[in-house]
């Protein structure tokens, strides 16, 4: 698999390396972990519902992000996680920022309810495919990858909020999504219905529109 990766002290910039050689030692590492099983681990319980909680709910900046194309991130292995080590290996995985190019089909506001707050917030769903739809969507597909803007990084502190995101649907507007890989292993039942992959961008850090003009990606601050 051979992605590369732009690095720079600056949050989002990018110069090339080799992340295709990290994300295929860690693939290669969880494929074994899910066939093997290390003496005296018991079974995940709690740990792995809460291991993708606190993935959902990061706040930190990338450092760079690896452009990655729609075919090899629909194709990325979705095996068991049985056990910690297999926990391990998937985490490896999920340090990755990533950034994947599209349009977005659907825009799913889905409510949360974060411990020790009142409020109910909005996670924003946003469903991408490789081209354009005639209009946003509101069926299920299965050719869909997915994104997520959680609350983190809606406004206050940026204007993604659902009107901003619902508009570049709506325009059918070309963009790049970008943020943390993740691999959502309680929603593998839906792969073949309403996605095409468990893994997603979640959550959403960065936010480009593709200037035809200019031939240059603008931010969506």
């Amino acid at each position: 698999m051979a992605l590369g990766i732009r690095r720079s002290s600056r949050p989002g910039d990018q110069q090339p390396t080799r992340l295709g050689c990290v994300l295929g030692a860690a693939l290669g590492l969880w494929l074994v972990a899910a066939g093997t099983r290390v003496h005296g681990e018991s079974p995940l319980t709690d740990r792995l519902t809460e291991h993708i909680a606190a993935q959902q709910q990061r706040t930190e900046i990338p450092a760079a992000y690896a452009p990655i194309d729609y075919r090899v991130f629909a194709q990325l292995p979705t095996p068991q996680i049985r056990t910690v080590s297999d926990l391990a290996a998937v985490e490896e995985v999920e340090r990755n920022a990533v950034a994947l190019t599209g349009y977005i089909v659907r825009v799913i506001p889905v409510p949360i309810h974060l411990t020790g707050r009142r409020a109910t917030e909005w996670e924003f769903y946003l469903h991408l495919r490789v081209g354009p739809a005639r209009r946003c969507e509101y069926q299920d597909d299965a050719r869909n990858l997915v994104a997520v803007v959680t609350p983190s990084f809606q406004p206050p502190h940026t204007g993604w909020d659902f009107e901003a995101l619902y508009d570049l649907c709506r325009e059918q507007t070309r963009v790049r999504i970008s943020g943390w890989l993740l691999y959502d292993y309680l929603s593998r039942t839906r792969v073949g219905h309403s996605r095409a992959s468990a893994w997603s961008i979640h959550p959403v850090t960065q936010i480009e529109a593709w200037n035809p003009r200019d031939r240059s990606w603008t931010p969506l601050r």
